[in-house]
């Protein structure tokens, strides 16, 4: 046998059978990353909000997600609870 004729079975053997097993790892190991770096960034974002901006965030979110979904314009309203009474604290 040639060398060259060695040279295109290691690269047959290698293009047929590791090449694909490689690319299926890596392809694995980009997947994991996304999925890391998308937690981090969504943990990121979560502690640069304000506390107090999490629930207009969250009010601007939904009314986007309603406006896409072909539905009319939709206006949330804030509802502020009712002070206990003395009669409701002993319930």
């Amino acid at each position: 046998m040639s060398l060259r004729d060695s040279l295109q079975l290691t690269f047959r053997r290698l293009s047929g059978e590791l090449l694909p097993e490689a690319l299926e790892n890596a392809g694995h190991r980009i997947a994991s990353l996304r999925k890391r770096l998308d937690h981090l960034n969504c943990s990121l974002a979560e502690r640069a909000l304000p506390a107090d901006r999490k629930s207009r965030v969250n009010e601007l979110s939904l009314d986007h997600k309603a406006r896409k979904a072909g539905q009319k314009a939709t206006r949330l309203k804030s509802v502020k609870a009712a002070k206990k009474t003395g009669s409701d604290k002993q319930a």
